[in-house]
């Protein structure tokens, strides 16, 4: 892999990629995770966060429990009429219940969006009616908004085609979506809200191999009578390893060799024509989940999930697909279940450790200053995104990702520097460095080495090698 960065030729101010975030109910964090995760990672622009009907409100008594103990079944799974993903939920492992969740989220972003997901199956099967559905829809969100003034997007179900989830069709899921839509709708009237509510949808788990559901839904709903303007915003979801695989089966195999990137792309494309042939306004599209790896307690999967999702970022803070925002996920989760995707860890005392994917957001947070024109070539798809460089006054900072299963030499040039000397500081995440998932790391980005090296006739060459799912920022200071 070359590296050619250009010193002097800025291509704008850096864009932080990394604002846009997930929390999660299935595992749900302690009350402080909110305000260490900020100190890390950043303050959310938009926080993602949840509630589900089924725990906040009891059908068959009609009682509601604003407060519920989160991830605690009401009734044994066989007596449910639906199943949902009860089998995986864990409750949250230090007790923390729905007020203390919502609301510490709360603080700690500008905005919240809430997903209100669950009751998919007995409204639609009859158990309950939409009109009962439409009630407890409205009465949650209100309830959620008393507690948190910065709710602004409520998102409509979630992963609708997933057994899980739902396995909703388009026609069902226009039916619910029209629900939520006429609740939001009463609840900015009644209140007269500072941040009125928005409501969108639809999060779909694989939208490529199932494009014809997002198309059918959007079709469905221009029909209705809120046609011109149905949603306020998109939402989709891509899961790398799952897509391919999905594609494969389905026989797509030209769309499933594309690159990762390339897939987001399409997404992208797709959707915008979609928008054109309906006739319908184009909105903030949010990729409000994204990883590379499965869904896995497999320790290397974190190593390879974050060497990926450095790509991700980085193509969307170069402004290659304006108006769609990265969501990846998730700030905190169950490690036995999705160890894959977890940003932090809960330690036996109540302290947090970084896992490689929350590093490299930190990695990604942490620049400032001038994006560099950086040019990389090598190896693997989507090579082009696997390097970027950020000037800040004097210093020089580049995030390299070998996020092949190969190692490769990285040889990075530094082009128009000063002549003289300059220390170079690394701090490098392997299968051992700043690993604590694998390896030895403690949890904290620590640098794993400094060297002073020289630049020469306006050029500063620094070349080492990178095993897999290696990613690594260097940092370049005039030492005079």
């Amino acid at each position: 892999m070359k590296i050619n960065v250009d010193t002097g030729a800025s291509v704008g101010a850096y864009v932080d990629p990394t604002v846009w975030q997930n929390s999660t109910l299935r595992y749900a964090p302690p009350e402080d995770f909110p305000a260490h995760c900020a100190k890390i990672i950043g303050r959310a622009k938009i926080m993602r966060a949840w509630i589900t009907l089924d725990e906040y409100w009891d059908y068959r008594t009609g009682e509601t429990y604003p407060d519920y103990d989160i991830g605690v079944a009401r009734y044994p799974v066989e007596e449910l009429p639906y199943a949902y993903d009860w089998g995986s939920i864990v409750p949250a492992p230090s007790g923390t219940r729905f007020r203390a969740y919502l609301t510490s989220h709360a603080k700690e972003a500008d905005e919240l969006m809430l997903n209100v997901r669950r009751l998919e199956r007995e409204v639609s099967d009859g158990v309950i009616t939409y009109e009962q559905y439409e009630e407890v829809f409205e009465k949650a969100v209100e309830y959620c908004k008393e507690l948190a003034p910065n709710i602004r997007y409520i998102e409509c179900c979630n992963e609708i085609e997933m057994s899980v989830f739902g396995n909703l069709t388009a026609e069902e899921y226009i039916k619910i979506y029209l629900c939520a839509y006429r609740a939001v709708k009463r609840l900015n009237e009644k209140h007269n809200y500072t941040m009125p509510l928005e409501i969108g949808g639809y999060s779909a788990a694989r939208p490529l191999p199932r494009w014809e559901l997002m198309q059918d839904v959007m079709a469905g709903l221009r029909k209705s009578e809120i046609g011109e303007n149905p949603m306020d915003f998109y939402a989709y979801h891509i899961y790398e390893a799952s897509a391919t695989n999905t594609l494969v089966a389905a026989g797509r195999i030209d769309e499933a060799e594309i690159s990762d990137i390339e897939k987001i792309k399409l997404i992208y494309r797709q959707h915008n024509d979609m928008l054109d042939k309906l006739g319908l306004p184009a909105k903030p599209i949010f990729l409000d989940e994204m990883g590379r790896s499965r869904t896995t307690g497999i320790k290397a999967d974190a190593l390879f999930n974050a060497s990926g999702i450095i790509t991700y970022l980085n193509a969307f803070s170069m402004g290659e697909m304006p108006g769609m925002y990265p969501f990846p996920w998730c700030t905190f989760h169950n490690p036995e279940l999705q160890i894959s995707f977890t940003q932090f860890l809960l330690n036996d005392d109540g302290t947090y450790s970084l896992t490689p994917n929350g590093i490299a957001i930190q990695m990604l947070h942490e620049l400032s200053g001038d994006r560099l024109e950086t040019g990389v070539t090598g190896f693997g798809k989507d090579v082009e995104y696997y390097a970027l460089a950020v000037r800040n006054g004097d210093t020089i900072d580049v995030i390299c990702t070998n996020p092949t299963s190969e190692s490769a030499a990285c040889d990075l040039n530094l082009n128009g520097m000063t002549d003289g000397e300059y220390l170079v500081e690394s701090w490098r995440v392997t299968s051992n460095e700043n690993n604590c998932v694998t390896g030895n790391g403690n949890g904290k980005l620590e640098k794993t080495a400094e060297e002073v090296v020289a630049a020469e006739n306006g050029k500063l060459r620094y070349c080492k090698a990178l095993e897999k799912y290696c990613f690594v920022r260097y940092r370049f200071t005039p030492k005079n």
